[in-house]
């Protein structure tokens, strides 16, 4: 029993608190829903409330505004660049050994030609030694070869000169044979003359003695006289004269003929023997033409030898060159790979170098600038002028960009590798546009840009009530607001200027101003204040600072000129006059 009576207790108990739990939820619900002061919200209400739907209460905004004006605009536009070294360079090792010094640190500016490590490597200086030498001995080979030459072709043009006597022997000797021949054959005809004026000469001698002895033979008979006979025979007498010289004369001329073909005979055998001479000179020549080319080969073949004897020891003194690394230009070292002591292998790195007293300066444009920005167009890197020195030749399809580069001086090492910098590039030349200062303009959601321009509130309709917290709500009598419950207030905004939102399309920028198309000329664009209008939202054109506007216009229920913002005509002068442009 004692158990039952427990258990049933502990049942009781457990009912007792929840009713009480139970009670006390809906006597605190009574209170919250019943005794709540106008204005005040539940915890559910405040948490099921949809923030993104709340407007500022209605009143006036304060904002900073200036009339749109031409002004002279270059198109002016600033990129993010970075910088890159002129020229980057790695200093590596081309043979193995040990470095024993390097006399350099990152930071250091080193000039063309500094050392800036050395390797401890003795074989192949040894090495360099033996292929001077070799290369040496080479160019003494070739300077004997061609000393023989020379020797050679003195040989050949002696015997060239005997070849060329021997020519002009031959040359004499058949001019002289020609002589004698012709001699012989004028002796033979002389002869031939002689022996036929001898054989007339014999036919008158028969013809007189025979003449003679008929006279004789007559004057025997005396039929003839004495006269006649020894007319007769005298005539007879000196037929056999003519004759007997006639003999004589064939015969000295025969004798002429024998001399003259003896004479032949000697000018031919003389001719013979100069030809034999001859013969032997031209082959002396070809002989020695024969050794002036062997010699002349062994030349080239020496000259062939101390070529690759001097291109070896070239490339020796080259790889002995090695063992001492030097800067190529001026430049400073950024890292330090290795220290001395350290056995480096080849190809392995020991320092890195950076051309920095002339940098690169590249930055990513947008496709638009395309047709724009060429090799040549003006930018601007701080105090920095400079041009466009390459365009890369393609667009980025992620980002929609391509790629500059501007040259840039950088002799007081300012500009660091790697560092990020502001890069103004002229995308238009200079002239009348209207613009707006560049923090008037605000980007949409779907990319396109805006501005806020102020207009005049036209009075609409009779007046209305609203609700501070909750502007969205209007009635035409007052009374409590269905949200908050706070009491309507008298909405007296049917005056002043209001915030209206103005399409533009971007032209040229300086950075500052940006020419825009889609408003006219004297429009109000508001340039500060702006981050939270919505279309329509009442708005005082005040002065501003850098933090703020220096004073607030005056809240609902008074009238467009007692909201404490001077009118735009009176507040807002080109140029800006308030504090803190």
């Amino acid at each position: 029993m004692s158990n039952a009576t427990a258990s049933a207790r502990r049942r009781w108990s457990t009912l007792f608190a929840a009713l009480i739990v139970v009670a006390s939820v809906f006597f605190v619900r009574w209170i919250v829903m019943t005794q709540r002061p106008p204005g005040a919200m539940t915890v559910t209400e405040a948490q099921a409330m949809d923030m993104t739907t709340m407007q500022a209460p209605e009143g006036v905004q304060p904002v900073a505004a200036e009339p749109v004006q031409e002004r002279d605009l270059a198109g002016e536009e600033s990129f993010p660049g970075t910088v890159i070294a002129w020229n980057d360079e790695e200093v590596v090792s081309r043979i193995p050994g040990r470095v024993v010094k390097m006399p350099v640190y990152p930071g250091d500016t080193v000039r063309p030609g500094q050392l800036l490590a050395q390797l401890e490597a003795d074989e192949f200086a040894a090495q360099a030694s033996e292929a001077n030498a070799r290369a040496r001995a080479a160019g003494l080979a070739v300077t004997v070869a061609e000393a023989e030459v020379q020797r050679l072709m003195a040989a050949r043009s002696r015997a060239a000169a005997d070849a060329e006597a021997a020519d002009l022997a031959i040359q004499r000797a058949s001019e002289e044979l020609e002589a004698v021949s012709a001699e012989i054959a004028k002796s033979r005809a002389e002869v031939d003359a002689t022996e036929a004026r001898l054989k007339e000469a014999d036919a008158e001698r028969e013809y007189l003695a025979a003449a003679a002895a008929r006279e004789r033979e007559l004057y025997k008979r005396g039929a003839a006289s004495l006269d006649e006979v020894q007319l007769a025979e005298s005539k007879a007498n000196q037929a056999r004269e003519r004759v007997a010289m006639l003999q004589a004369e064939v015969a000295a001329k025969r004798q002429s003929v024998a001399q003259a073909e003896a004479k032949r005979n000697a000018a031919a055998a003389g001719l013979n023997e100069t030809k034999r001479r001859a013969q032997a000179a031209q082959e002396a020549v070809r002989e020695a033409e024969r050794a002036v080319a062997k010699a002349r080969a062994e030349v080239s073949a020496s000259k062939a030898q101390r070529q690759a004897q001097e291109s070896g020891a070239a490339t020796t003194r080259t790889i002995s060159g090695y063992r001492e690394l030097r800067a190529l230009g001026e430049a400073v070292v950024t890292e330090r790979l290795v220290s001395p002591g350290t056995l480096v292998q080849p190809g392995q790195t020991l320092l890195r170098l950076k051309v920095v007293k002339r940098v690169r300066i590249q930055f990513d444009l947008p496709e638009r600038l395309a047709g724009v920005v060429r090799e040549g167009t003006r930018v601007r890197v701080g105090d920095r002028e400079a041009a466009v020195s390459s365009v890369f030749g393609a667009v980025d399809p992620s980002t929609r960009t391509f790629r500059a580069e501007a040259a840039v001086d950088n002799s007081d090492r300012s500009l660091l590798p790697g560092q990020f910098v502001s890069v103004s590039v002229q995308t238009a030349p200079t002239g009348k546009r209207l613009a707006v200062r560049h923090e008037a303009i605000r980007e949409a959601t779907d990319g396109s840009h805006f501005v806020w321009v102020m207009v005049p509130i036209e009075v609409k309709g009779e007046q209305h009530w609203t609700c501070s917290m909750h502007p969205q709500v209007h009635a035409r009598k007052p009374g409590d607001c269905p949200i908050c419950k706070m009491p309507l207030v008298r909405s007296t905004l049917n005056e002043g200027f209001r915030a209206e939102q103005r399409k533009v399309t971007l032209g040229p920028t300086d950075g500052r101003f940006t020419a825009v198309q889609g408003i006219k000329h004297g429009d109000m664009v508001i340039y500060r204040g702006h981050e939270q209008l919505t279309p329509g939202t009442p708005v005082a054109n005040v002065s501003w600072g850098d933090t703020g506007p220096f004073e607030l216009p005056k809240g609902s229920g008074s009238s467009g000129h007692e909201h404490g913002g001077a009118q735009p005509e009176e507040r807002a002068q080109p140029g800006g006059e308030h504090a803190g442009h």
